[in-house]
């Protein structure tokens, strides 16, 4: 049996319901909303001890990180390949893989925080973040975290990060001519593809898609993922996307009681 731990609106747990979704994996969810601060929670914490999400777990043995879990899960599950036959491809797709959690993810985390994360003190108000953050271990990280969100948006930060991240779509824009495409490693559709999707996916609902404007194979490529029917399956509903640039933020205060693991909209 696969049991997933996720929440709904993360590029890192998309990625992994991708590869479940390509290869056809029946799975049983357990939400984590984050807002709540519920991935600290002590008997989540036993899972997972680092707090983060997605946590993998097949027949009872537990698997954390993205990136191990896609892996694991294509090794475990032949059928339906998401990596090149080819050595040299393999070793492409995983650098991709690699560029996407150590560069791209940490530059969508700045990104995110300044036009989505400081929307929540307007819509749930600091009282009630107040009381979430309580469940977090360490105190001074989560005072932290309430002063980043009722801080006003940081411009400079993200127009910064943003060009850093059409630098890393150039770079994209590169491998995709060079490798023939219509996939980052040519041919062959793998988890290079599967890593990077999400984090488009990202950019698109920042409405940052214009760090493609000098990468139209990338936005190709882009147009490609969004029409596989796997990458739709995974995709998160409106409804659990967080607020910001293309979903405001209700009028009327969300409440402790709306739809667990949501965001609701007007």
């Amino acid at each position: 049996m696969i049991e997933l731990y996720h929440f709904w609106d993360s590029p890192c747990c998309f990625k992994v319901r991708t590869v479940l979704a390509e290869k056809g994996i029946e799975w049983v969810p357990h939400l984590i909303a984050s807002v709540q601060f519920d991935h600290f929670k002590p008997e989540y914490q036993a899972l997972n001890p680092h707090s983060v999400a997605p946590t993998l777990i097949h027949d009872g043995r537990i698997l954390l990180q993205s990136n191990v879990i896609a892996e694991y899960l294509d090794e475990a599950f032949p059928d339906n390949g998401l990596r090149p036959n080819n050595p040299l491809d393999r070793a492409t797709m995983r650098q991709w893989a690699f560029e996407e959690q150590a560069y791209l993810f940490p530059l969508i985390v700045t990104m995110s925080f300044n036009l989505m994360m400081t929307l929540r003190e307007k819509a749930y108000g600091m009282d009630q973040l107040r009381e979430w953050s309580k469940r977090h271990p360490d105190q001074a990280r989560a005072r932290d975290y309430l002063n980043r969100v009722s801080s006003p948006m940081d411009k400079d930060a993200v127009e910064a990060a943003a060009n850093k991240f059409a630098w890393h779509m150039e770079r994209l824009e590169k491998q995709l001519e060079e490798s023939g495409g219509p996939w980052i490693c040519g041919e062959a559709y793998s988890l290079a593809d599967i890593s990077l999707g999400p984090i488009l996916d990202r950019i698109e609902y920042l409405d940052l898609l214009r760090v493609l404007d000098k990468s139209r194979r990338v936005a190709d490529w882009y147009a490609r993922m969004k029409a596989r029917p796997a990458f739709q399956e995974a995709a998160p509903d409106y409804e659990y996307r967080m607020w910001g640039p293309k979903k405001p933020v209700p009028r009327s205060r969300v409440g402790p009681d709306a739809p667990y693991g949501s965001f609701p909209s007007d």
